[in-house]
């Protein structure tokens, strides 16, 4: 998976944590309402503030950035 790939999975498993509908990586146990911190945390590390980041614009603008809308 590439990282802007990565980027786009996180910040819908972050809006599904919104919505109460999200799952974590296979394998993990359920962090709802966490999950994307649990796939954020499955990427490499020095991907980590850019997901982080996104997660954090998904939980406070209740949206995906305008950027990965259509990846």
């Amino acid at each position: 998976m590439t990282k802007q790939e990565a980027l786009k999975k996180v910040a819908c498993v972050a809006m599904a944590d919104l919505f109460g509908c999200s799952e974590p990586p296979n394998g993990t146990p359920d962090s709802y309402p966490f999950n994307a911190c649990r796939w954020r945390d499955t990427f490499p590390a020095d991907w980590q503030h850019e997901l982080e980041a996104v997660i954090r614009y998904v939980y406070h603008h209740e949206d995906i950035p305008e950027g990965m809308k259509g990846v």
